[in-house]
Order: structure tokens, then sequence, then C-alpha cells
């Protein structure tokens, strides 16, 4: 099933803060993803991708190198990535492929608003249309590839779409690779269009069952009323409606181009979002919410599996998709390659998935969060700190909304013991777990955390 001897081309697209369970093919009956729901009907719908770091620095990182933070240095939001690691643009450049990067980067660490010079920080994308960081969905701004800033006041994604239609019209006779980057769902949730607001204003938005009022206590150090959070929500559907309608303008751009047929897609997101489950609003954490991204997977004719609950990383995305071109990825990787698992219904996916949060950035640090590693079981989920030896255990199979922490369930301690030494041989392969100020010393990284956290006003360490 791998080839040597055609080149498809790949439109690689990834929202940002978007938790697997809000799509219609997921089964949410209340948001409104027409076009994801059809496109899901052809391609390999994952139930279990997980963000191994769900944070967007350190997830975007590995989704375009298929390592680790520790390895390629994005450990934290606003730290810029390692110039010379090498990435999946790499890669397609040495086999033949144009490739393109358009949107949201978020590698280049503070200033947000800085253009990405040529050269090396661009991890090896040739056109590149590229924002590092802004959430201002309303008055946006990208640089192009040479440092000409375009400003806009429309809907971002809007405009992004837009670059990334005409980037596969004006290369439609070569063999290409597209990184689409949206920067919605993720908050502020009122920065859409009113049409897509007024889709759900009369909805009746229904919590998940692992909702906790504790929520509205947390959140930006105020009290909220559970009234705003589901507004909050109703926007967060209103930006996954207006992304659906983008996604449906690139797949029509293929179709009207005749590219359609021999075009990799794949969409997913960085990480998810809690909006209010386990008494949370974002991420950083180690429930189904934070860590599991929706994952679509499409070439014609190629992919036999419809929809597997087989475990996928996304630091495995860039070897597998390298893999199912039937190149060579950089030995040091620490994604594997499960291409098998988009056309062998018999193929296994991961047994174990390392998920973990090195430091609790921003809102985390002002919750007073604690760093925290993981383990993922195709059943269970086992995490623990510095500071002890596990404060979460659940089963998700029998326990899919996490209701019931089982980690001084004296029936599960056998369980408990075995995760613990799996997730401790796991720390030792791939860091060390230190509180998270010493782990910014033990890694000398304390200039680059200071220099972050003076940019958003917030303490700097001695």
């Amino acid at each position: 099933m791998k080839i040597n001897n055609e080149n498809p081309n790949i439109l690689f697209v990834f929202s940002d803060q978007h938790r697997w369970c809000d799509m219609g093919c997921y089964g949410n009956k209340t948001v409104k993803t027409p076009n994801f729901d059809n496109f899901s009907k052809k391609a390999i719908r994952f139930n279990n991708g997980i963000s191994n770091s769900p944070l967007c620095v350190p997830a975007r990182g590995s989704l375009l190198t298929g390592v680790l933070p520790m390895k390629h240095g994005a450990i934290s939001n606003d730290l810029r990535i390692k110039s010379n690691v090498r990435s999946v643009a790499h890669i397609l450049n040495d086999n033949g492929y144009h490739t393109g990067y358009i949107g949201k980067w978020h590698l280049g660490g503070v200033p947000r608003d800085r253009y990405i010079p040529q050269g090396d920080e661009r991890l090896g994308f040739t056109e590149w249309k590229v924002c590092n960081c802004s959430h201002n969905y309303t008055a946006s701004y990208y640089y192009d590839e040479d440092n000409n800033k375009f400003e806009t006041d429309r809907y971002e994604p809007e405009v992004q779409t837009e670059l990334a239609c005409d980037f596969l019209r004006r290369n439609r006779d070569k063999t290409w690779a597209l990184y689409l980057s949206w920067g919605p769902p993720h908050d502020p949730y009122h920065k859409v269009p009113q049409k897509y607001l007024d889709m759900y204003k009369d909805t009746d938005i229904e919590l998940r069952q692992n909702f906790a009022d504790t929520a509205l206590k947390k959140y930006n150090n105020r009290i909220y009323d559970k009234k705003e959070v589901v507004e909050w929500i109703k926007g967060y559907y209103a930006h996954i409606t207006a992304l659906d309608d983008q996604f449906g303008l690139l797949v029509k751009t293929l179709e009207e181009t005749g590219q359609m047929d021999n075009t990799i897609i794949v969409f997913t997101s960085d990480h998810g979002n809690m909006l209010g489950s386990q008494g949370y609003c974002d991420k950083q954490l180690p429930y189904e919410e934070s860590v599991k991204v929706p994952l679509l997977v499409y070439w014609k004719g190629r992919n036999i599996v419809t929809a597997t609950d087989e475990m996928i990383g996304l630091v495995d995305l860039p070897k597998s998709l390298i893999g199912w071109l039937g190149l060579d990825f950089p030995s040091d990787a620490d994604g594997r390659d499960l291409s098998r698992l988009f056309y062998d219904p018999s193929a296994k996916g991961l047994q174990e998935c390392y998920i973990f949060d090195y430091i609790p950035c921003h809102q985390a640090e002002t919750e007073n969060r604690t760093e925290w590693r993981g383990i993922r079981t195709t059943r269970y989920t086992f995490a623990r700190t510095a500071r002890d030896e596990g404060f979460c255990l659940y089963d998700n199979i029998s326990d899919p909304f996490q209701l019931v922490n089982l980690i001084n369930d004296e029936n599960y301690q056998d369980v408990k013991a075995e995760l613990l030494g799996r997730l401790n041989r796991l720390i030792e392969k791939h860091d060390i777990l230190l509180p998270w100020k010493d782990f910014i010393r033990h890694y000398d990284l304390t200039a680059q955390w200071n220099e972050s956290q003076a940019y958003f006003n917030l303490p700097t360490l001695d």
C-alpha cells in the first residue's frame, strides 16, 4: 500500500483547541458540521486521536516534527522551536514537493506578532502566509515570504482559506503539500461572524455529564454564571460551523481543479477544550476533553478503513504520513509509523500513549496548577505529578465521561501500580519529572521562560 512511483498532494488542515466530541461525525447532535460529516464518510475517522502535550506550542511542534517537545525545544507556550529540528516540510522538499504554510504558527516565541524570518525558523516551508499568534479573529494580519504585512478586518479563517484555495489553484501542475492552521475554535468565542452566532442563539446547549460548577470560579480568577459558560459554548460551536464552511470550500476547490483523487487530506486539532468538564475551562490537563482531538484522514482508494478505535498520537502523524508515501523519516523520531492503520483493518495502534504538561503556563499558572505526566492506554488514563504517585485513574471504557476517579479504590491498586511503572519508564525515556520551576532551571530555560513571562506581565523566575 506504500508508494514510490506516484506522489499525491497533501492538504493538512488543523484547528486550535477543538475537542473531538464537538462534530456531528463524532456524535454531537447540536453542532452543525455538514461538510466535515460528509467528508468523514469517505475518510478514516479516528476515535482515539490523542494530543500528547495538550497545549498549543508543544503540540504544534510535535505535529510538524514527529518528536516530543524535549527534542524540538518548544516545551511551553511562547517558547521558540529549535531552528535545527527536521520537519515534515524538509522531507517533502527533498522529495520534490512544493511546500506551504498558511495561518497560525505560534512557534516563534515572543512577541506574538513577530515576523518569522526566512531560513531555518520556518522549518523548511517555502510558501508562507503566517501570523505567529493572534486570536483577534476580526482584526488580524499575516506576513508573506518577504516580510510584507497584510492586515484584515474580515473573519481570519475566511482569509486564510482563500489564500489556501489560491495555493491549490496556482500549484495544480506541481506536487504540493500545504499546511493550513486555523485559530478558532480557540476563544474568544464571540469573534465570529454574526450569522454563525445566530445559528445557535436559541439553541438549548446540553452540557457534558462531567461539567462541574467549580469551573465557574476558576477561569480568569472571577466567578461566572453558568449562562455565560453556555454562551461560550454557543460561540465555540459557531466557530466550528464557520470552519466547516471553510473546509467545504477547500474540498470544492480540489474537486474543481481535478486534484481531489490524488490528494491526501488530513483534518485534526492541536488539543481539546475542557469547557467546564471536570471543573476546568481550557486545556493542559490529562482528561479526555483536553487530550482527545478529531482526526480524519483521506486518500481516495487508499484509506480502506472507515473508522477505528485504535489509538494514535499527534506525534505519530508526521512519521505515519511520510511512511504512507513510502519515504524515510529521521531515525530519532519519537513518533511511530502507524500508516498501516490507514489501510489495514487488522492493524493495531498504540497500546499506550505518553501524555504530559511540563509547565502550567498562563491560565494554568494563575490557577496554581502543577506539572504532570500521564499514560493513556487502550482502557485507562493515569497521571501523576512530581509530588505524588498518582492523582487520577479512570477506566475510559466503563466510565467514558471520567466521573469516577479510581486512584484510591482498593480494587484498582494493582492497576495503579502497573500503570505507575509503565509511566515511570516513559518518563525515564523521554524527559525528567521535577516540580515545574525546577524543571525550567534544570534544562537552563530560565532566560527564555522569563522573556515569555515578561511579555505577558506574569511572574518571572530567579
